[in-house]
């Protein structure tokens, strides 16, 4: 079995990264809408600030949990609710597990492969629901996947086990023990910009970091105009700056497009039933 680092971000870096923000946000309004409590964590795969899924969910009412093995992470977390008025509805909880007890939603974010044992992880998270798991699982067949896979051959630097060559994120190994833990009552293509997924570090972009892959160059200095501490976090208000709405929607995308969907989608999303409540219904 492949091992993967967790690497956390202090920043929201770039415009792939608010895309896959905002495509998040508007997925668990459609399945969940606004649950009386909802946890994330204990790892959150995001390229960039984690913990911060569960924001929308909380502007509607719901009691957000965020469980990180981070307090700094955590600390990021407060001051954005503080800053978008929702301190009272959330709760923090600095550890590497979830704690026993039990919510409506459990969320992960691409949390399966960077955990040592995946399917205890997905037991773990399934135990812990009683309404819903949300699971977001990087797109191994995208063609940004696809590409990178290639890429890799053409790199200098000693290859390193990504996102998409763990187990979990086959649907054929992860359908099988999804079904064991309830019933998939959702799917989606998730995050569906044109661009590819190349998967680069946290707070870099694509052009850069695959330029340093392919030539070993010295890391070159951020600079997008789209970067987003907790001091400046873009969906403090429901939703984006003008700015950042504009430059978003120059570009095509395609959340919602059957066709077109498993060829651009960065993540696969599925929605479960734990098995305890697929067997009241």
């Amino acid at each position: 079995m492949i091992s993967l680092r967790y690497t956390s971000s202090t920043e929201d870096y770039g415009l792939g990264t608010a895309y896959e923000r905002q495509a998040i946000y508007a997925l668990l309004e459609r399945w969940v809408g606004a649950p009386r409590s909802l946890v994330e964590g204990p790892v959150d795969g995001f390229a960039g600030l984690g913990g911060l899924h569960g924001l929308g969910c909380a502007a509607r009412g719901t009691q957000v949990t965020v469980v990180l093995p981070s307090e700094s992470a955590l600390s990021a977390v407060r001051e954005v609710y503080r800053r978008a008025g929702l301190a009272r509805r959330l709760s923090t909880v600095c550890a590497d597990e979830l704690p026993a007890d039990r919510w409506e939603v459990v969320l992960a974010f691409n949390a399966l492969p960077l955990a040592r044992d995946w399917r205890g992880r997905l037991a773990e998270l399934v135990s812990r629901a009683s309404r819903h798991v949300v699971l977001c699982v990087t797109h191994s067949g995208s063609y940004g996947a696809r590409l990178r896979r290639v890429l890799r051959r053409l790199e200098r630097s000693e290859r390193r086990a990504e996102l998409f060559d763990h187990e979990s994120t086959d649907w054929r190994a992860l359908e099988p023990e999804l079904r064991k833990a309830g019933r998939i009552d959702a799917r989606a293509w998730l995050d569906c910009p044109w661009w590819p997924d190349l998967f680069v570090e946290p707070g870099r972009g694509l052009l850069d970091a695959t330029l340093e892959r392919l030539t070993s160059r010295p890391p070159s200095r951020p600079s997008s105009r789209f970067r987003y501490g907790p001091e400046s976090f873009p969906w403090v208000g429901g939703r984006p700056p003008a700015e950042l709405r504009r430059a978003l929607c120059l570009h095509p995308t395609f959340d919602g497009c059957p066709a077109l969907g498993p060829v651009f989608a960065h993540h696969r999303a599925y929605r479960i039933a734990p098995a305890a409540r697929a067997r009241d219904e």
